[in-house]
């Protein structure tokens, strides 16, 4: 038993090639690839990666761009923290555990999701007899009943009076030349007069705050297509003080 024993703590102990029974591991090498798209139409984007491998302690971080994904080696199996970066979306971050023993090369896709836009809270850069158009408020067809879509903008010029202590202002109704002129200038006032109203109930105080109806006379664009009748159709607010 002892000499059996001698005997293989002798081999154990031989240079490889005399009687070493396990060979030397070798080490995989794994070609990691990434490369960013875009979540809903899958085009690929220009990105930044940055990412950890936790049990190598190391950190490999660099571009990839459309033909041209960013790849780094491997050498073990390890636990990988890849944040990715594009300019317009939001930031990604995913942990994943990756195998160097059941593959050489290995791509990953990271989806990113776009940011929504951030709305501008006020409005900006004020200037006495500028006039400022709300796009965004809307109303029934050939009345003044104001639609619900119209609240966020209105909601923006109220919060721009309340920051703006000095600032006064006249909301000013505008329709096209299309139907009788009486009509349109009533229907042009009662607009201009609705949001006033709106204001008002919004805390902004009276003496801020003035309203008129033009009907078609201060026409924004000539009345001679659809499209320049739809910017006649309009309401603006006026910066009369600041």
């Amino acid at each position: 038993m002892r000499i059996v024993l001698a005997f293989l703590l002798y081999l154990a102990f031989l240079p490889y090639g005399y009687g070493q029974v396990n060979p030397p591991v070798k080490t995989q090498k794994t070609v990691f690839t990434l490369k960013a798209v875009d979540d809903k139409t899958s085009a690929e984007l220009s990105a930044q990666f940055t990412v950890e491998a936790k049990l190598a302690k190391k950190k490999f971080s660099g571009k990839g761009q459309s033909g041209k994904p960013f790849s780094f080696i491997l050498t073990r199996t390890d636990t990988l923290n890849v944040i990715s970066s594009v300019p317009g979306y939001y930031e990604s971050e995913e942990l994943m555990v990756v195998s160097c023993d059941t593959c050489p090369d290995y791509e990953y896709v990271v989806r990113m999701e776009k940011e929504e836009p951030k709305p501008d809270s006020v409005f900006r850069n004020l200037q006495v007899n500028q006039a400022f158009r709300l796009d965004n408020v809307y109303f029934d067809q050939s009345s003044y009943v104001l639609r619900s879509e119209s609240y966020p903008q209105l909601n923006k010029l109220v919060k721009t009076l309340v920051n703006t202590p000095k600032l006064v202002i006249e909301i000013a109704g505008h329709t096209d030349n299309v139907g009788d002129r009486r009509l349109n200038q009533a229907l042009s006032e009662n607009r201009a007069k609705i949001i006033t109203t709106y204001l008002l109930r919004n805390g902004i105080a009276e003496n801020r705050l003035r309203y008129n109806g033009y009907g078609d006379t201060r026409p924004a664009a000539p009345n001679d297509s659809e499209e320049n009748k739809r910017k006649n159709r309009r309401v603006e607010f006026v910066v009369l003080a600041l």
